[in-house]
């Protein structure tokens, strides 16, 4: 035998025992598998609710659901604020955002929070875990309503409606386009009746974002929580995991990944609340001053609600705050924009010399603020100075800027109307 026929019987004998040695580990998986219990060991064995979350399971003549209660002492600090702050604060200011509507006692009003299966609403999402807290006693109670498994929805609803019962009035984050249209859908669809047709509703997404909005780049809930009340979250998750956090759940019956949606829902009503009374001790404490010294640092805050106090027909306020934000310094993209608010606001007063003042400093830039500026100070000069000739010039420095700024043909034509109104003018003078 030469030395290529013994190197052709060793690769052959090499190739056997390799597919030998994967027979053999097939073999060997195939005996594990059959000395394995049929069951699976109990620590693999999938885990509810109660074992992550502590709560029991509650009834009512519509079924069960997994119900929790929370309780915080008033003494317990929130950031800036203590817990017992929510049940005394003077609520009152905030009339400035529910058209007048006066809101009931701090302590009668209930906070809640949902979370959903999806954030695009319609009869296909559900709210799988309700957050309420309201103050009982001296203490603040949270509570949640939590659905196991989708049958369990109609028993949830209905011991929500009992809770929310002896209050008047619910508080949420965008609750009037969010929260509330989708828990009064599943009341219908659950033939429930609603408990919100009485209640009345005050929505603090929309005031958050007029009071802070221009001075933080965002106003989500939590963002709030950090900037404003000075709490920060530990071991908390982003909102938009929460609905395939659920799905896992329903999917393997393992609610372990549920504990931070838990907390999560818990410390959104508690920063609800604690938004709510820190918003009226701001603007209670800035219509007492008169100008926010000591309250609101600022002069972006400062200005927001100048534009608050405004639109609710606190005219001195408006004024005084306003008048205080430029004295601090504003932005050069926002100073403009200060300006002109507080020249409109001289004019509703009647303070017309105030006014013309502002728009003269304004008329020098060369964006729009200064082209509303000249139009201002034509009717100005035209109606109440009864000075044809100087609006005459106001009116075309404000066209000459037009036709370099190639501004649409619509400004143009209302300074043309204004000049020929004025030429007639000063014709029928002469």
């Amino acid at each position: 035998m030469n030395l290529e026929e013994k190197l052709r019987q060793l690769r052959k004998a090499a190739q056997k025992s390799t597919r030998d040695l994967e027979l053999e580990r097939q073999l060997e998986y195939l005996r594990r598998l059959e000395q394995m219990p049929k069951t699976l060991p109990a620590q693999r064995v999938p885990k509810g609710i109660e074992h992550y979350v502590e709560g029991e399971v509650a009834a009512n003549r519509w079924g069960e659901f997994f119900g929790v209660r929370q309780t915080l002492p008033f003494g317990r600090p929130y950031g800036k604020l203590r817990i017992g702050d929510v049940a005394t604060a003077d609520l009152a200011p905030l009339r400035l955002f529910t058209e007048d509507a006066s809101l009931p006692k701090a302590s009668e009003i209930v906070y809640l929070d949902t979370e959903t299966t999806g954030l695009a609403g319609g009869t296909g999402t559900c709210a799988f875990l309700i957050g309420i807290a309201a103050a009982q006693g001296s203490q603040f109670v949270v509570r949640q309503f939590f659905l196991r498994d989708y049958p369990e929805e109609k028993a949830t609803l209905a011991a929500l409606a009992e809770a929310l019962e002896p209050y008047p009035c619910v508080a949420t984050f965008n609750g009037k386009t969010f929260d509330v249209p989708l828990l009064e859908t599943r009341y219908t669809l659950a033939r429930l009746k609603s408990p919100f047709a009485n209640m009345q509703h005050l929505d603090l997404l929309h005031p958050a974002r007029r009071l802070w909005k221009l001075r933080l780049e965002s106003c989500a809930l939590a963002h709030l929580e950090k900037e404003i009340l000075d709490v920060t979250r530990v071991g908390d998750i982003s909102g938009a995991e929460i609905p395939g956090i659920y799905f896992d759940y329903l999917r393997t019956g393992n609610a372990r990944g549920l504990q931070p949606v838990f907390y999560h829902n818990a410390m959104d009503v508690v920063t609800l609340a604690a938004l709510t009374v820190e918003l009226a001790r701001i603007i209670g404490a800035v219509e007492e001053s008169g100008c926010g010294d000591g309250v609101v640092e600022s002069s972006l805050d400062l200005f927001s609600l100048s534009r608050i106090f405004d639109r609710a027909g606190a005219r001195e306020p408006a004024v005084l705050t306003c008048q205080r934000a430029l004295e601090l310094g504003l932005p050069d993209q926002v100073a403009p924009r200060a300006l002109q608010h507080l020249a409109y606001q001289h004019k509703r007063e009647r303070q017309y010399e105030r006014a013309a003042q502002i728009w003269k400093e304004l008329a020098r830039s060369e964006s729009g603020f200064g082209i509303d500026a000249l139009e201002q100070l034509a009717i100005y000069h035209e109606h109440r100075r009864r000075d044809a000739r100087a609006a005459l010039e106001f009116v075309e420095l404000a066209l000459g800027r037009l036709e370099a700024m190639r501004s649409p043909s619509s400004h143009a034509a209302r300074f043309t109307h204004r000049r020929e109104r004025l030429c007639r003018k000063m014709m029928n003078y002469e």
